[in-house]
């Protein structure tokens, strides 16, 4: 975040943070990165993710996933990451979770699985949607937390 406030580009600022651990390099120190920037008055958004879950967009009566095949940051000295661009429109919604909501639901299926989640999820405000959802996610893996389990949403509406 702070690489990006003092002016550097979004693939500069990844490629900085892996530098950065890799040279700090204990025990193996890595992390994914998964950022999202949206333009509020194109509503293009731009994914850029190194080792990150899946991402989710809901639009009316369909989920979009984009995956990322990339390794984290940390682990190599020359680093790929993935960057996706999705133009948003009024009334989607973008789902971002870590590993351990995914992984919560099992072995087999886990994106499928979360797309039915999302679009059973009725409700209309982020907050209350990001609350059913890892409720859902809490009921469907009996209530045992393996792993961080963070959800956020954002709500995209046209002003």
């Amino acid at each position: 975040e702070q690489f990006l406030l003092a002016g550097f580009s979004r693939e500069t600022a990844v490629k900085m943070v892996n530098s950065t651990l890799i040279l700090q390099r204990k025990n193996g120190m890595f992390s994914s990165i998964d950022l999202c920037v949206v333009n509020l008055y194109t509503g293009v958004c731009e994914i850029l993710k190194a080792g990150a879950a899946t991402t989710f967009i809901r639009r009316d009566t369909s989920v979009e996933m984009i995956t990322s095949t990339s390794m984290a940051v940390g682990l190599m000295p020359q680093m790929d990451f993935e960057k996706t661009s999705k133009k948003l429109y009024d009334g989607d919604y973008l789902i971002m979770v870590t590993d351990g909501v995914l992984d919560a639901l099992g072995q087999e299926r886990q994106e499928e699985l979360m797309k039915e989640i999302i679009m059973q999820s009725g409700e209309y405000m982020p907050k209350e949607m990001s609350r059913s959802i890892l409720e859902k996610v809490l009921h469907y893996s009996n209530y045992r937390v393996q792993d961080d389990m963070t959800i956020l949403v954002a709500g995209i509406w046209k002003k």
